[in-house]
C-alpha cells in the first residue's frame, strides 16, 4: 500500500525533523538503506533492540565498522553507537522509531488513492465515509459503516452489523463478521449458536491479510482504536482486544477472551475461550494460555506459565 518516493533531504534538515541535535557534516540523503545492503548517501538505522517496548534484544549481530568504507551515510542511532564507530550520528532514544518517521515523511507516498474498484459489491443501505478506499472484488453488506480515510483492501468481505472507525486498513483475503464457532450437541445433531451481534472496530485499526473476525453471538467484537492484528489471525466471537495491543502472525484468540491494552501476543499462540490477559503482557511464541494472567506479566509455554513481571508501570518506564 506504500510506494518509495525519490527525494533528496540534507541530514541536518532529517534531524531538525526529529527535534533531536546533529552538529556533523551536512550533506545530502538521497536513499535509504539496511545493515545488510548499504549504499552511499543514503539513511540507515541501527539498534540493540528488536523490540523496544518490552526490551528485546535482536537476534542479529551486526559489524558497524563496516559503515565506516561509504561515503555520506546517515546512522540514526543511540548516543553509546558514537564510540563503536565512526560515521554521522542522528542520536535517537528509539531509532526504529525515528527512522520509521522519517521514512513516512520524506520517502514514502502511498499507492492507492481513495476509491472504490469496479468489481466491489456495495449494498445499497451499507455507509462509506469520505476518502475511503475499497478493493477490486470486496463485498461490503447492508449494515457495515466505514469510516473517513479507511483502506479495505482486495477481496474481502464485511457482513453483518458491522462498525469501522476512522483511518483503519483491512488488508486483502479477510473476513469481517462471519458466524461465530459454536455448536451444543443435542445427542443427535450439533445445534448451531446463531452470532446476532455486532463487530466494533475502532479508529487507526490495521488488520492484516488472511484474517478471520467473528461478529458476537449477542453483544459485540471489540477491537479498540490502535490495536494491529497481523497475517493470518482469527478472532473468535465476543472477544476484546484493547487499544494499542499487537496480535501477531498465526495466532488465534478464541471466543470471549480479552487482550489488555498494549499486549503484544507472539506468533502462533493461542488464547482459549474467556481468558483474560491484563495490561503490558507479552505472550510469547507459540504459547497456550488457558488461564487469566494479571499485567505486566510475561507468558510463556504451552500451557503458558507467568515467567516474570515485565515492569511496575508502563507510563513510568
Amino acid at each position: 500500500m506504500y510506494r518509495l518516493r525519490k527525494n533528496k533531504i540534507s541530514v541536518k534538515k532529517i534531524a531538525k525533523f526529529l527535534k533531536t541535535n546533529y552538529t556533523g557534516k551536512n550533506f545530502d540523503i538521497t536513499s535509504l538503506s539496511s545493515l545488510n545492503n548499504v549504499k552511499n548517501n543514503s539513511l540507515l538505522f541501527y539498534s540493540e533492540l528488536a523490540n523496544s517496548q518490552f526490551e528485546i534484544k535482536d537476534n542479529v549481530n551486526y559489524d558497524l565498522k563496516k559503515l565506516e568504507k561509504f561515503k555520506n551515510i546517515a546512522l540514526i542511532a543511540t548516543d553509546e553507537i558514537k564510540e563503536k564507530v565512526d560515521v554521522p550520528i542522528i542520536s535517537s532514544e528509539n531509532p526504529r522509531l525515528d527512522f520509521q518517521r522519517v521514512v513516512m515523511e520524506f520517502f514514502t507516498d502511498y499507492e492507492f488513492k481513495p476509491g472504490i474498484h469496479p468489481t466491489a459489491i456495495i449494498e445499497k443501505t451499507a455507509s462509506i465515509g469520505k476518502n475511503v478506499y475499497i478493493g477490486a472484488h470486496c463485498y461490503i453488506g447492508n449494515d457495515v459503516r466505514i469510516g473517513d480515510n479507511s483502506k479495505i483492501f482486495a477481496n474481502t468481505t464485511i457482513y453483518g452489523k458491522a462498525e469501522i472507525g476512522t483511518n483503519s486498513v483491512i488488508l486483502s483475503n479477510s473476513s469481517i463478521g462471519t458466524e461465530g464457532f459454536s455448536f451444543s450437541y443435542t445427542g443427535k445433531e450439533l445445534f448451531h449458536f446463531p452470532s446476532l451481534g455486532s463487530i466494533i472496530i475502532g479508529d487507526n485499526v490495521w488488520i492484516g491479510s488472511n484474517c478471520i473476525i467473528e461478529k458476537a453471538q449477542i453483544d459485540a467484537t471489540i477491537i479498540e482504536s490502535h490495536a494491529k492484528i497481523d497475517e493470518s489471525v482469527q478472532i473468535g466471537h465476543n472477544v476484546i482486544i484493547k487499544k494499542f495491543a499487537q496480535i501477531t502472525a498465526g495466532s488465534i484468540i478464541c471466543g470471549r477472551a480479552k487482550i489488555g491494552e498494549r499486549c503484544w501476543i507472539a506468533p502462533n499462540s493461542v488464547v482459549d475461550p474467556g481468558c483474560e490477559i491484563g495490561d503490558d503482557c507479552f505472550v510469547g511464541t507459540s504459547s497456550l494460555v488457558r488461564s487469566n494472567f494479571p499485567e505486566n506479566s510475561v507468558i510463556v509455554g504451552s500451557p503458558a506459565k507467568f515467567l516474570k513481571k515485565m515492569f511496575k508501570d508502563y507510563n513510568e518506564k
